[in-house]
């Protein structure tokens, strides 16, 4: 970015006293502003308008002098006013470039832009500014796109943190129904046998009894046979 710095010309006409004390200060100051002397440059700006409040080249450069000391809030307030004080249109664009640069350094970016259009309105030849105006715009846009990115990136990450979230409440409840499953089966496993009804005969009982009245059916009808063949009668009685 290039800053503008308005060097006085010394008129060789006579000058009044006053005058010439006041732009020797400026002179002075310019001179320590080229070697990056700013504080002192400051300085000496401050006395040059001491002599003459009106002074636009001692208000101008004083700003320029705290701009390159990078007091970028009180560089814009000087040159907002110094843009308003003049109706000279290259004057009034210097101060709107000189503006457009330190807002830009505070990465107002949409502030700087219209502080460089600004200047282009009073000196549409400005190749400077229109430089200084096709960068900011330029910053505008990657910063945009970086925020776009970083939009983008958000998003992803909160989607990745839904989709962990609903994994790990599916297999919260998965674990919590075979829980369930297992306690049931336990439960099942454990259910104790309900105790028998001492009156009621299980089947297998009843084959056993069945059973043994055949036998016994079987054992009377042998020793009758027996009896029978020695002549003997006996009366049988059943008993079931």
């Amino acid at each position: 970015m290039k800053i503008r710095l308005t060097l006085l010309v010394i008129l060789l006409n006579s000058v009044v006293v006053f005058a010439q004390h006041h732009n020797s200060k400026i002179r002075k100051g310019n001179t320590a502003y080229i070697d990056s002397s700013y504080s002192d440059a400051e300085q000496l700006y401050r006395e040059a308008l001491m002599k003459n409040q009106s002074s636009y080249e001692a208000s101008f450069n004083m700003a320029d002098a705290i701009y390159k000391q990078e007091r970028y809030g009180e560089a814009n307030s000087l040159f907002t006013a110094l843009s308003e004080k003049t109706d000279d249109k290259i004057k009034k664009s210097e101060s709107y470039h000189n503006l457009g640069n330190s807002l830009l350094k505070e990465q107002k970016l949409d502030e700087a832009i219209e502080a460089y259009k600004n200047a282009l309105r009073n000196n549409p030849k400005d190749l400077d500014t229109k430089h200084n105006l096709a960068y900011a715009m330029r910053m505008k846009n990657q910063s945009q796109e970086q925020e776009k990115e970083e939009q983008k990136k958000e998003e992803k990450e909160e989607d990745k943190k839904e989709k962990k979230e609903e994994q790990e409440e599916e297999e919260k409840d998965k674990g919590e129904n075979q829980e369930e499953k297992g306690e049931q089966s336990e439960e099942k496993k454990e259910e104790p046998k309900q105790p028998q009804d001492p009156n009621e005969m299980t089947e297998e009982e009843a084959q056993q009894i069945l059973d043994a009245l055949q036998q016994q059916e079987k054992e009377l009808q042998e020793d009758l046979q027996k009896k029978k063949q020695k002549g003997v009668k006996l009366k049988i009685l059943k008993d079931w």
